[in-house]
């Protein structure tokens, strides 16, 4: 009898959810109960939701939803990987876990094949030629049997190596170095696992090693969610005076050949969209880019935060909580934002040395004490408050002139007990480059992210992006 069925809670059934075929087998076993008419009362039908069917990541599994459902025996998703469900918390729970890893083994592979193929353009540019695929899984190793029909030469580079009759089979090579395969092979297809190891996997360098006409082809599971980055480094800038934090981020994203990682959606920005900035050549690009984007570079436990607009009036301190939230829910080990100050505005004292101030939070000052004190900085001052515009308190104040969200950031870090610094630079509005590459310098100084950099040759790798800025130089006939 139906009443006897466990419920289940499902996308819906029609065009954006299973097919009446597909709802029809699951009829068979479950009472079905799409998750619009779920959100119309979820105090009734919550309790009695035992299993949670999830097509195309919808319905999303997220916390909030599984505690609506205290009944709830088992998350299926329709799928290979599992990348888009928090496992512990889903397992705290209880609740089991299950998905589909070999249903679209085969189809990948004709689909992987498709491409290689029109991006050969001619079968006769297949036939003979070299194929590099790196992850030899179920799905690499079905593409290796359909390249063996074409005459192919196969490398393969993986964690592992197949069984020597397994590599017999499809007349594979096993190359330990992966920059080998890349150098020998006309066409590298990429069948990987979504792990934080294959995430940034293929960079600049690893593109500098292949041939000028070889073709790479990418068949590897997509990011759904956020890459660990538990421990990082995270640098960010501030929108300030001069651009100075955002063209000093530019310059690391670029020297570091930073893979880009996610972004932050949020309506506090400006909205924007462009071409990468990091590359002059078309075939280069990697879609759309926009306001606040995440890169990393996995080597050096390094995250950076680009953010390439202005916060939009009246939703600062809103803007404020989202990067502190982020930062919170990433584990960032440290959080360093590059700012600068108007240079006019300085009094007295901040007049003397260097144009370089930084602030640090208590629980940063824990951890670098040692390596600030070394660098011998000049902490940010404090100013007395403008006669009428205190409240009665003359204690000094910090004040940071053009520095857009900079104290309310430091702030709130403060109170949030967040490791995290302030490099600030005081500049005025012009070509601000010189001041970005010194404000790296003194990053560098601290963080050795260039091996060997000599402050007096700038080795920081420019992007293409900024020549667009400025403008070029005068024509030398004027002089």
């Amino acid at each position: 009898m139906a009443l006897d069925k466990p419920w289940a809670l499902i996308s819906e059934v029609g065009e954006n959810g299973y097919f009446d075929e597909q709802a029809a087998i699951l009829k068979e076993h479950f009472q079905i109960l799409p998750i619009c008419e779920f959100l119309q009362n979820p105090a009734l039908h919550g309790p009695k939701i035992q299993v949670l069917f999830m097509w195309k990541y919808y319905p999303e599994a997220s916390r909030a939803l599984l505690l609506l459902l205290p009944s709830l025996r088992a998350v299926c998703s329709g799928g290979t990987g599992t990348d888009h469900l928090d496992i512990p918390f889903i397992h705290s729970l209880g609740v089991k876990i299950s998905n589909t890893p070999h249903v679209v083994a085969n189809a990948t592979a004709d689909f992987a094949m498709g491409l290689l193929l029109a991006s050969a353009r001619k079968i006769c540019e297949v036939t003979g030629s070299t194929l590099g695929i790196i992850g030899m899984g179920e799905i690499g190793y079905k593409i290796a049997q359909r390249s063996k029909g074409f005459d192919m030469k196969i490398l393969y580079h993986n964690r592992s190596r197949r069984l020597p009759e397994e590599e017999a089979a499809v007349g594979a090579s096993f190359c330990e170095d992966m920059d080998d395969l890349l150098k020998m092979s006309d066409f590298v297809m990429l069948s990987l696992k979504l792990t934080s190891e294959s995430i940034g996997l293929i960079g600049h360098r690893e593109l500098s090693l292949m041939k000028p006409t070889a073709s790479i082809i990418n068949v590897s599971r997509a990011l759904k969610s956020p890459p660990d980055l538990k421990g990082f480094t995270l640098i960010m800038p501030v929108v300030a005076v001069g651009n100075v934090g955002q063209l000093a981020v530019d310059l690391v994203i670029s020297s570091l050949d930073m893979c880009r990682v996610g972004h932050i959606h949020t309506d506090c920005l400006l909205p924007m969209a462009g071409n990468n900035p990091y590359s002059s050549r078309l075939e280069d690009a990697d879609g759309v880019h926009t306001a606040a984007e995440v890169y990393m570079s996995r080597d050096m436990k390094l995250a950076a935060l680009q953010i390439r607009s202005p916060v939009i009036q009246k939703r600062t301190k809103k803007f404020r909580q989202v990067l502190v939230s982020w930062i919170k829910a990433s584990g960032f080990s440290r959080t360093i934002v590059l700012s600068s100050s108007l240079a006019y505005q300085r009094d007295d004292r901040q007049l003397q040395g260097s144009a370089l101030r930084y602030l640090v939070t208590p629980s940063m000052w824990k951890s670098s004490e040692e390596a600030l004190k070394e660098l011998q900085w000049l902490e940010m001052e404090k100013v007395q408050a403008f006669p009428g515009l205190s409240d009665g308190n003359t204690e000094p104040k910090l004040y940071i002139p053009g520095g857009g969200i900079t104290k309310g950031l430091y702030t709130d870090s403060c109170a949030e007990d967040l490791p995290l610094a302030v490099l600030l630079l005081f500049c005025s509005e012009g070509d601000n480059i010189p001041d970005a590459i010194t404000l790296s310098n003194h990053l560098n100084s601290w963080l050795h992210l260039l091996d060997n950099h000599d402050e007096d040759q700038n080795k920081w790798k420019i992007p293409p992006s900024w020549t667009l800025m400025f403008g070029g130089s005068y024509p030398p006939a004027l002089f």
